[in-house]
């Protein structure tokens, strides 16, 4: 099966454009072969077949013109597509951010999702995709938004570094609601970029939340873990992230319930889209806005060719 992946992907360039294409996973874990309309179907080997055709969709999404279908040792399918890679940076600034905002808020949104996409290509460069299309990294989908193009091209080749001259993974999230915080306390091991005081997102109202559960489920989902750190992210992962939207601020209890309070949405790191919403409003350039979010990073140019993030063996997933 990695043979054929690798000898089908190794074809798949852009004959007219500089540009490379990368591999994104639009479904995960189909329990049925999944049948797109109007393709093209061609099998590559027992466990993958390739997928074209113009306007197709699936479950209401609509594809690119180049898919993969794989089926996994699970016996599961997954879905993933082919991109040409400014094509899924404005696809992503198109789903992330609000596209009636400000085009300097896109523009901020655009490098981030572009240094976010290339850190993690770099880390997944020996996998069969190299993004997911969802929340596990960035939502994707396909767009015809000018405003959307417009802010990737507009940004060039501009991403993140790190004090090491590596694009950085950079993050984002909604609302910090007030203050930015270190990716190493959400993350182990991510890299620090400092953090940013964020007045425009305190001193929102509409943002502040409270979420109560009974004390006896609380001890229960806490017990049923074997971590003995226990982060806030792996809180809002137990009780969902739109239930704890944000690190808590506040955790009472009586003899029934627990409450939780806090404000933001979000895992509060890096970049914070209300903040970079209001501070554009104001006058401050894209670049200003990731400096401001990203303190001990640098905002350069990327020098590293996409090929060579991708050009590589493939391996087992």
């Amino acid at each position: 099966m990695l043979v054929s992946v690798f000898l089908y992907f190794s074809q798949l360039t852009f004959a007219s454009s500089n540009q490379q294409a990368i591999r994104v996973r639009l479904f995960k874990d189909l329990e049925t072969f999944p049948k797109i309309s109007n393709s093209e179907v061609k099998q590559l080997s027992p466990q993958l077949w390739s997928v074209k055709g113009k306007s197709l969709a699936f479950q209401n999404k609509f594809l690119p013109e180049q898919n993969l279908i794989l089926k996994k040792e699970n016996e599961k399918f997954d879905i993933i597509s082919v991109v040409e890679f400014n094509q899924y940076l404005a696809g992503v600034v198109a789903n992330e951010m609000p596209l009636k905002w400000p085009l300097e808020a896109l523009k901020a949104q655009a490098v981030v999702a572009r240094s976010y996409a290339l850190a993690k290509m770099r880390e997944r460069k020996n996998k069969v995709f190299h993004l997911d299309a969802n929340q596990m990294d960035q939502v994707f989908s396909l767009t015809n938004s000018k405003k959307a193009i417009q802010a990737v091209a507009e940004t060039g080749n501009t991403v993140i570094k790190n004090i090491n001259g590596e694009v950085l993974m950079a993050f984002y999230h909604a609302d910090c609601g007030g203050e930015t915080v270190l990716a190493s306390n959400v993350w182990s091991g991510a890299t620090d970029t400092g953090t940013a005081k964020d007045p425009w997102c305190l001193k929102r109202k509409s943002n502040q939340w409270s979420f109560q559960v009974s004390k006896d489920e609380f001890l229960i989902r806490l017990s049923e873990q074997t971590d003995k750190i226990f982060s806030t992210q792996k809180l809002r992962q137990l009780f969902g992230f739109t239930n704890i939207k944000s690190k808590p601020l506040e955790i009472s209890y009586d003899q029934d319930k627990v409450t939780l309070k806090g404000q933001g949405f979000g895992h509060g790191v890096g970049l914070c889209q209300w903040g970079t919403y209001e501070q554009v409003k104001r006058g401050v350039s894209y670049a200003q806005v990731l400096k401001h979010y990203y303190p001990l990073a640098n905002v350069s140019q990327n020098e590293i060719l996409l090929t060579q993030i991708l050009n590589s063996d493939f391996v087992s997933n």
